[in-house]
Formats: structure tokens, sequence, C-alpha cells
């Protein structure tokens, strides 16, 4: 999934003439500490709020007030794991987004990243998750599927995690079945540490409850 099918309707942009006390006032009213600049549908980069709180005379517009934009943004045909990269490396609260020609296409938020991943992850999918430990050169994710596979289910996601501290990784994934103590049964035949498993349906029902509220939270 490319970020430009997840960008936001979201009114974020100001234009260089609108002044400074309204921009305030917009991050304020959106919560946000950046906001981009277009002109003529041309994305020109973002203003912050520590900028333009700095300033005295806020009545003067952002073009007269020689405001330094930041120049970081998104193009619409990069993966949605680059702007997890950008939101971790630069610490926003909004990534703009744009074409080849800088036209401003629309942002993102943290928020709405979430969203977006929650529904391509299959949170809502009922199953069980295992994590596995093992070594750089274990990692076979085809062994894995056959290992699933031939318990009559289906792996619905799964990521890796690495460590810079050690030659071993952790491999997460989800399956489509609730009871994966047979699956669970076949990994260890095979060699693998189960470094935990996560199937209880009251967690589950937990889980759902905490994701139901961050939801609710980002439709405020």
């Amino acid at each position: 999934m490319n970020i430009g099918q997840v960008i936001t309707e979201g009114n974020y942009a100001i234009n260089p003439t609108d002044s400074i006390r309204y921009t305030l006032d917009k991050m304020a009213d959106l919560r946000l500490t950046q906001l981009p600049v277009v002109k003529d549908d041309l994305f020109l980069g973002s203003v912050s709020y520590e900028t333009l709180a700095g300033l005295t005379n806020v009545d003067q517009n952002i073009e007269q007030a020689d405001v330094a934009y930041l120049q970081i943004h998104l193009y619409a045909t990069q993966h949605i794991y680059d702007a997890l990269l950008f939101f971790q490396i630069y610490q926003l609260d909004l990534l703009a987004v744009v074409d080849e020609q800088h036209t401003y296409l629309g942002a993102i938020t943290p928020l709405e990243l979430v969203s977006t991943l929650s529904q391509t992850m299959s949170i809502h999918q009922p199953g069980g998750i295992i994590v596995l430990e093992m070594g750089y050169r274990d990692n076979a994710l085809s062994h894995i599927a056959h290992i699933v596979e031939s318990d009559n289910a289906q792996i619905l996601n799964s990521y890796v995690q690495t460590f810079s501290d050690s030659s071993r990784l952790e491999v997460t994934i989800k399956v489509n079945k609730s009871n994966i103590s047979s699956i669970v049964s076949s990994f260890l035949r095979h060699d693998y540490t189960v470094k935990a498993t996560y199937n209880d349906e009251n967690s589950r029902d937990n889980s759902r409850d905490r994701y139901e509220q961050l939801m609710n939270y980002i439709n405020m």
C-alpha cells in the first residue's frame, strides 16, 4: 500500500499570505505543531509552532515574516512504511504528501497512519499469535508457513524484529486459528524456540476494547 492511498482529507494547508496569528490559531484548533504551506497547489514546505511562537509581530503573514520552511515531505508513490520511518526520525505530528511535481496532495498524521495499518494487519480477524525466536540464518518464512499450513491454518500477517546487540531475531506471526496448541507443538518438534503465544479469548477481547478506544479518540 502506498501513501497516496491513505492521504487524509483534513484541511491542514495554509497559504503564505495567511497571518502568523491565523496559523497559530489553526495549529491550536487542529492540535498540531506543524502545518503545510501551499501556494497555487504547490507545496512550499511546512511551518512549525516553535518557529512561529518566537515571532513578535503575529499580524504579519508567513511570507512577510520570511519564515524558514521545513523541507520534509513524502511522495504519494512511497510505501506507508516510509511514513512510519519519517515520523520516527523527525518526530513530527503531520507529514505533507506531494507528487513528483511537488503538487500538494494532502497530509497524513501518526494516528491516521495507525488506523490504516490496523486495517491492513488483520487486527479484527480472530486468531492466535505466535512469537518465534531464532538465529538470522534460520529465518525461513517459507518453512514457517509450511508448518502453519500443515495444520490447516493460514498466516494472516507476520513481522520480524531484529536486535542490534544480538545475532538472534523474533518472528511474530498471526494465524487464523484461535486454538494454536497443535501449531505450537509442530514448531517445537521442528526445534523452533517459541518465545510467546497469545490466543486467550479474554486477551483478544481486551485488545479489541483498547483498539476501539483508540479509534474513538482518533475520530474525536
